[in-house]
């Protein structure tokens, strides 16, 4: 398996997939499976097991996946799943409140390990984390269509708050507690460009507190 050429990944994927090892995994929402295929063709997971909602992408899931030692079911988020069946689970290419709508709703499948791509804001993810138990233990920024975030969380072996310490809570929780510990430069780029957007609007109260948050990160390189 490890020998087999593997389809290229565009670079959210392949941060996601260099989070990723792991004898079972679970890809939830998988679609055309190029992910789980990488992910199997490199050696870097054994079993793949993939959970699509609709019978399109199920279909197309099966046919990407045939002959490798792959499952898709056909199913909501992780019920279809049994609790400790895979060692690490990711979903890509959603909204983050939909990924912490599949997250709650059958804590007891949750494995140790989770990677998470949102296309949107990655704080939702963050909160659900906290509350859950799960540690922040990388984060990523990631040049694509737009700049997207890879968040892995962790449970057992960090303490949830861990990434947080030294930092307004609140700030890191909007724009990322290691992305904010690194100073990274495409964040930087990130805020100015907001910060030059909300001049531009009236300055109502939610638009002066995000400008509020804005300026302490902003703080940071400069600390």
């Amino acid at each position: 398996m490890a020998g087999s050429t593997a389809k290229p990944l565009e670079p959210r994927l392949l941060a996601v997939a260099g989070e990723i090892r792991a004898e079972t995994y679970a890809d939830i929402g998988a679609d055309h499976a190029l992910l789980p295929c990488y992910l199997l063709q490199t050696g870097r997971v054994r079993r793949v097991i993939v959970v699509e909602k609709s019978r399109g992408p199920w279909e197309n899931a099966r046919r990407a996946l045939r002959g490798l030692p792959a499952e898709v079911r056909l199913g909501d988020g992780l019920a279809p799943l049994a609790p400790g069946e895979v060692e690490v689970l990711s979903l890509c290419g959603m909204g983050a409140r939909r990924m912490v709508r599949i997250l709650s709703a059958h804590p007891e499948r949750l494995p140790s390990r989770i990677v998470l791509q949102p296309n949107d804001a990655a704080e939702p993810l963050r909160r659900w984390a906290l509350e859950a138990g799960f540690a922040l233990s990388n984060e990523q920024m990631v040049p694509g269509f737009w700049y997207y975030t890879v968040l892995t969380f962790v449970r057992g072996s960090l303490s949830p708050a861990a990434a947080y310490q030294g930092l307004p809570r609140e700030v890191a929780l909007r724009y990322g507690p290691l992305l904010l510990a690194q100073r990274h430069p495409l964040l930087r780029g990130e805020l100015e460009r907001r910060r030059a957007y909300l001049r531009r609007l009236p300055p109502v109260e939610r638009v002066r507190l995000e400008q509020a948050y804005l300026e302490q990160a902003l703080a940071l390189w400069d600390a």
